[in-house]
């Protein structure tokens, strides 16, 4: 049968910790095992109450019932030997381990094992240290299994030694009642003392009452001591004080604790104070410095605790204290006093730690009493019983485990152990040993590093995130070790805005300020899963982060043209290629109204950072794709979403379209090009308009190949090209689509059309020049939409266009004609004669000339009448427009000729110059004749053979000769580099000069007027400035003569003077302007 044994009631004082079990008692070291103990034998008072009694059923049939049948305390014997064998098991395997350590013999060290004969024994002192130890452990445990084996015997006797256990309880249990009835009677007996009171001396009492004497009471003459004096009093006071001085600085001065170094000696007692700890006070009843010290009073020096001790505790201090101070002196008094402190500040902890749980800490905190320790469990009711939990063990630490201590050192103190998550944290402290004891501070700062480690992992897993790294976007952790609950991660949301997420001390979930609705639900998705890793958690951040980014765009842009596209225009995984990342990200798609429709603002979210790019995309409503992307340098830090950011990313994202249409027809159409990104003062530092770059001769040679050539002389061969600025063609108060309609009975205005909703693009083109000084006139604004600045030497060109198209065409038509003005102006400066520009736009070139040589003096007054011309340059072909009063207005279709022709205007100054003489002359001529017009059939005709070439006929009838004629040819010619006038002869037919009388007058004035520079025979050559119009004149009036011999009608009109504003061009009137248009052209 089985046996049962008794366990020592040594295994009384065994109590584990419970701080992470929750449900049943614990028997034998195995919850609810049957068959284990539940408590020590004669522990009676431990016993479970809420337990039913069992019958007292007596299991020995020879016992009466009045004997209890024990069965507390017994254990299988199998179990006890179970126990026994799995403990020498291990034992033995520590030993191996310690024996492996030992050392070995310096013999088998040295490698000489060899030579060793193995027959004889190896008595080397470690093999006999070896041996010695390995036959003691086998010794004990030989001990440990005789006493099993004899408690083996006895179990075999399990029935007679069941019964001799339960008579001797029973006997123990007699005495002991015997005993206490005894007692009783006895204090019964004593206490009844008090209770006979003697009856009063009514007579005694009366007597002395009234005569104040009682002569028949005995008198036993006792003598009165001396009053005491208060100088004595304080006499004593002061040679106790001298005493204790004497004792403590003398005797005791080694004996005294070094935690008793500060004392203070007063009114005859010495103070010994601890710091944060207590007080204590103690005296002195001898002069011998052998006798001990007496026990005055003991305060507590930290809060919480009494004013002042009770009296049952004050005299258990005081008889404790006092033995102690016989028996170990002061350092043995300390000793006490101190773990009894530190047995009360843990019980006062653990009082705080039960009124917080039923109060604001309710079903956040589990306080667990173990002996002389406590454990709390915080955030209990967040955390599943099943997952890792945090909590605190306070406790006593001896200090062993910081060295050895000394005679007097004492180290025990209280130490807090920190499990976080089921994981203990050992480089963190906490003062425990302040003057103030609150739980709650010591909860707050133990949640406040748990609270800083929860935000650091979150800091630390964003700051490795690039657009944190970078510092593209705030990103900052605030720790507050008073008041955890102020302790915040603080992430970038917007320019304005940021997401502060911050832990509850009490309850430990995470929270999201400030307050909206969507922090709210970010923060229901942070708390719905307690085991999500944090590496979740900040994907989770992220994705807010994004819905918040899409709503503020959608929100703010509505108003300034920009939406949201829902559905995207591509799929998702498109632009993945763009983007060159493997990390998840979120897109959002921007529209702007008025720009072209396949054009986008797609901004990219992910860990890395957000980008923003502009988008083309083919097919938008079938299988999309995208064509065309540039990334817009925009910064990277999150853009403040106002008014002015949408209008500079509505102009830069246009600048950038314009500058793909751009250099795309460039590119077509082979012409090299630059680009070069410009600050604009308009915009911030890193939105850069791009600067195109491309050659003046390129572009005018598209469709006039002559005219790149002489380029160099003008211009630099390059232009510049910048976009300005964005504006709607149609103004919406001449649009038919503005006019009101009738809503609801109200007059309202009706919506605007999509023509009125797009943009053009404002480009600026500037040329600089190399001679400023030839466009001195032009100052200014030119025109409605070009701009000369003198001092820089530079044009501009203001060109508008539709966003995403092409300038080329409108720009070769400016360039040209800014070519054809140099080439005008370079003419008339270089021009020998006197030529001067009066008026110059770039439409029209107005001057005045006259027939004389440019004076060498600039300030010589100019003789002579001064006619005046202009220059057409609106078409493709240029024209010289000239007065009807102009004597070369004949000549006008030579004139445009010549100026369309590769020459271009260089010659024409010079020939409206050196043929104003002649032209003049013509005309004097013709006015000459106009008055004998019919007379005989004679008249005459100017013809304009060539600019340098003319022709005058002559109709001279006679009775004689009826088809009497005459041709003067008048031809310009060069002799020796001298420019001169040919006049000679010259009819049709085989007969160029007949001999008649009309030769014989010319031969005749030939020879004999002076002006003629050279006499050729049948011809003359005279001076182009001041020979030509007079022999033409002298040759008419010869003439005339023949056919007419009076007077008046000889006489030579004179030509008619025209007034200088008489005869100024009539130009096509400029354009006015559409507003106040000013163009600026500054350094």
């Amino acid at each position: 049968m089985p046996g049962v044994v008794m366990m020592e009631s040594g295994a009384s004082h065994f109590q584990s910790t419970n701080h992470d079990r929750h449900n049943g008692p614990l028997t034998n070291g195995v919850r609810d095992s049957p068959g284990g103990f539940v408590n020590p034998a004669g522990d009676q008072g431990a016993v479970d109450d809420s337990q039913p009694p069992a019958p007292l059923v007596s299991r020995m049939n020879d016992l009466p019932d009045e004997i209890q049948h024990i069965t507390q305390g017994f254990v299988p014997v199998s179990q006890l030997l179970s126990r026994l064998a799995q403990q020498t098991h291990n034992q033995l395997d520590d030993e191996i381990v310690a024996l492996s350590k030992m050392p070995i013999p310096s013999s088998a060290m040295n490698g000489n094992t060899a030579n060793v004969d193995l027959s004889l024994d190896d008595n080397s002192l470690e093999n006999l240290n070896k041996k010695v130890r390995l036959l003691n452990f086998v010794q004990e445990r030989h001990e440990e299994w005789v006493k099993a084996l004899v408690i083996t015997n006895w179990s075999r006797k399990a029935e007679p030694v069941s019964k001799l256990i339960d008579l001797l309880h029973h006997v123990n249990m007699t005495r002991t009642l015997y005993q206490a009835s005894l007692d009783y009677m006895i204090n019964i007996k004593r206490d009844s003392v008090w209770y006979r009171t003697p009856n009063p001396d009514l007579r005694t009492a009366l007597h002395v009452l009234s005569t104040g004497q009682a002569p028949w009471m005995p008198e036993l003459n006792y003598i009165q001591p001396p009053q005491i004096t208060h100088e004595e009093k304080m006499r004593w006071i002061e040679n106790l004080n001298t005493l204790l001085s004497i004792r403590l600085n003398l005797d005791e001065h080694e004996n005294i604790p070094e935690q008793f170094q500060e004392f203070e000696i007063h009114s005859g007692r010495v103070t010994f104070k601890v710091f944060g700890e207590f007080e204590v006070d103690l005296t002195i009843a001898d002069e011998d410095p052998e006798k001990q010290f007496w026990f005055i009073d003991f305060r507590f020096a930290f809060q919480p605790a009494p004013s002042e001790l009770s009296d049952r505790l004050r005299e258990f201090l005081e008889i404790k204290v006092n033995e102690i101070l016989q028996k170990e002196g002061l350092l043995g008094c300390y000793k006490f006093l101190h773990e009894f402190v530190l047995t009360h500040k843990i019980t006062e902890y653990l009082r705080q730690a039960v009124d917080l749980s039923k109060g604001r800490w309710a079903g956040m905190l589990r306080v667990e009493r173990l002996r002389r320790a406590m454990a709390i469990h915080y955030w209990s009711g967040r955390q599943p019983l099943d997952s890792p939990q945090s909590y605190i063990i306070m406790g006593v630490s001896s200090g062993k485990n910081l060295g050895p201590v000394t005679s007097q050192g004492i180290r025990s103190r209280l130490t807090l152990r920190w499990f976080r998550d089921g994981s203990e944290v050992k480089n963190v402290q906490f003062s425990l040993d302040g003057e103030t004891i609150s739980t709650e501070t010591l909860l707050n700062q133990v949640i406040g590093k748990h609270i800083e480690h929860i935000l650091r992992a979150f800091y630390d897993k964003l700051l490795s995130q690039e657009r944190f790294r970078k510092r593209e976007a705030t990103l900052g952790v605030n720790i507050v070790d008073d008041n955890p609950e102020e302790s915040t991660l603080t992430m970038q949301l917007s320019h304005e805005q940021s997401l502060n997420i911050k832990v509850a001390p009490i309850t430990g979930a995470l929270l999201a300020a400030p307050q909206s609705r969507g922090n709210f639900d970010l923060q229901t998705q942070l708390n719905k899963e307690i085991k999500r890793t944090i590496t979740e958690q900040v994907v989770l951040l992220e994705r807010f982060r994004c819905h918040f980014m899409e709503d503020e765009l959608n929100r703010r842009g509505k108003s300034r043209g920009w939406s949201v596209c829902n559905p995207p225009p591509v799929k998702h995984d498109v632009p993945r290629q763009i983007l060159q990342t493997k990390e998840s990200y979120q897109l959002i798609w921007l529209k702007r109204r008025g720009l072209p429709n396949n054009w986008y603002i797609m901004v990219s979210q992910s860990p890395g950072g957000d980008r923003w790019w502009l988008i083309e995309v083919a097919n938008p409503s079938g299988n999309a794709k995208i064509i065309t992307h540039a990334r817009l340098p925009l910064s990277p830090s999150p853009p403040r979403y106002s008014d002015k950011f949408f209008a500079e990313l509505t102009f830069f994202s246009s600048a950038i379209m314009s500058q793909t249409g751009i250099l795309g027809a460039m590119h077509k159409e082979r012409i090299k090009y630059g680009v070069q990104d410009r600050i604009d003062p308009m915009l911030p530092p890193n939105m850069k308009v791009p600067t195109i770059h491309v050659r003046l001769s390129e572009i005018l040679s598209r469709h006039h190949p002559h005219v790149s050539k002489n380029i160099s002389s003008w211009a630099f061969d390059f232009v510049e090209i910048n976009l300005k600025s964005i504006e709607t063609p149609i103004q919406q108060s001449s649009s038919p689509a503005n006019e009101s309609v009738l809503q609801g009975g109200e007059e309202r205005p009706a919506p605007l059309t999509p023509e009125q909703h797009r943009y053009n693009i404002v480009v600026d083109a500037r040329v600089k020049v190399a001679d400023p000084s030839r466009f001195g006139p032009l100052r200014g604004n030119v025109e409605r939409n070009v701009a000369f600045n003198e001092r820089l030497g530079v044009f501009a060109f203001i060109i508008e266009a539709e966003v995403g198209g092409s300038i080329l065409d409108m720009l070769a038509h400016r360039l040209q004609a800014l070519s054809r003005l140099a080439g005008s102006i370079d003419a008339i400066r270089q021009s020998r004669r006197d030529i001067q520009c009066e008026e110059i736009t770039l439409n029209n070139v107005k001057f005045s000339y006259t027939d004389q040589s440019r004076s060498i003096n600039v300030g010589a007054p100019q003789n002579g009448h001064r006619w005046t011309a202009s220059l057409d340059l609106q078409t493709d072909k240029m024209k010289l427009i000239l007065d009807r009063e102009n004597p070369q207005f004949r000549a006008a279709d030579q004139f445009n000729k010549l100026i369309n022709s590769k020459e271009g205007f260089k010659g024409v100054p010079w020939f409206l110059s050196i043929t104003l003489s002649v032209q003049r002359a013509l005309s004097s001529v013709e006015r000459a004749w106009e008055q004998i017009n019919g007379i005989n059939q004679c008249r005459v005709n100017v013809s304009v053979v060539a600019l340098d070439c003319y022709m005058v006929q002559y109709a001279l009838p006679s009775a004689n000769n009826p088809g009497r004629r005459l041709t003067i040819h008048i031809k310009l010619q060069n002799h020796n580099s001298i420019s001169e006038w040919r006049i000679h002869r010259e009819e049709l037919g085989s007969n160029k000069q007949p001999d008649d009388e009309i030769q014989k007058v010319l031969l005749k004035l030939w020879t004999s007027d002076k002006r003629i520079l050279r006499h050729l025979g049948g011809s003359v050559a005279v001076d182009v400035i001041n020979g030509a119009e007079g022999m033409i004149k002298t040759i008419d009036e010869a003439i005339r003569s023949l056919v007419v011999k009076s007077p008046s009608v000889s006489k030579q009109s004179q030509p008619k003077v025209i007034p200088k504003n008489a005869g100024q061009t009539k130009n096509v009137p400029a354009n006015k302007p559409r507003g106040p248009v000013v163009i600026s052209l500054d350094d």
